[in-house]
């Protein structure tokens, strides 16, 4: 997979650059500059993308661990089947974000609206977290089954060696040798080479750091309102009660049978 769909990154510095002015965005306008990030909708339909993106790629992820515990004979083990659930469960949550932000939308410009956002931040957390989850469960799970393997592919093709390869590298449940190398080389390369390593960064930081992601949350929730909503169903509970017991009329104080009040 790394050999076909790494991703190189590279610094491009355009040191004497001429660009058309029809085809400048904002110039000189501080306004709008500061306002394009909170107004254009780019924030929740990015996150869309993100969250439907970080969906499909655990259902990779999904599939891997399902055949990969069938191939290494632990499948059925209760631990390890625990731990595949966690996975599968990681993998309805971001299902049913991408649903929740489709469907609980938030009203945009006339006519118009955009991805429910405080779902979307909730994906930008739960990312941060569950990636780094995931990769942890995986070589906990697999252990040694992710280095019990040949070095390159030649290997197979070179019958002095496939002929101990085949009894000794196959897996269980009728997997063989060369499909059991495959499927662990795979999960390998998703998530311990350096193209797994770099996605595994990828996802910790996509888009905000550990910090920002998180402190986004509490200023929306404030800009919102839905802050004081929070506090004020926390402040409805306190007032239900006081130093002489309950105040509302649908609570009863136990006075009349507690031991302790009667003493």
């Amino acid at each position: 997979m790394s050999s076909r769909l790494d991703e190189n990154d590279s610094i491009i510095v355009f040191d004497k650059v001429f660009v058309p002015y029809e085809n400048v965005f904002a110039y000189g306008d501080i306004d709008k500059v500061n306002n394009f990030f909170p107004r254009s909708g780019f924030l929740p339909r990015f996150m869309f993308h993100g969250c439907t993106r970080f969906a499909v790629k655990l259902d990779f992820i999904a599939g891997l661990m399902l055949k990969s515990t069938e191939a290494t004979g632990v499948k059925d083990f209760r631990g390890v089947k625990a731990q595949v659930g966690e996975v599968l469960a990681y993998r309805n949550l971001f299902w049913g974000l991408t649903d929740a932000m489709a469907r609980t939308v938030t009203p945009w410009t006339e006519g118009h609206v955009s991805p429910n956002i405080e779902y979307g931040l909730a994906y930008r957390v739960m990312s941060n977290i569950v990636w780094t989850k995931i990769r942890e469960i995986a070589e906990n799970v697999l252990a040694s089954a992710l280095i019990y393997l040949p070095s390159h592919s030649n290997d197979l093709k070179v019958p002095e060696v496939r002929k101990f390869l085949d009894p000794y590298v196959r897996g269980s449940n009728n997997y063989g040798a060369e499909e059991r190398i495959k499927l662990m080389k795979l999960v390998w390369d998703a998530l311990g080479t350096e193209f797994g390593s770099r996605h595994a960064l990828y996802e910790r930081n996509y888009f905000g750091n550990h910090e920002n992601i998180r402190t986004e949350v509490v200023m929306l929730a404030e800009v919102m309102g839905q802050a004081d909503k929070y506090k004020g169903f926390a402040e409805q509970c306190m007032d239900e009660y006081n130093l002489d017991g309950w105040t509302v009329p649908d609570l009863i104080d136990p006075d009349d049978i507690s031991v302790v009040m009667k003493r």
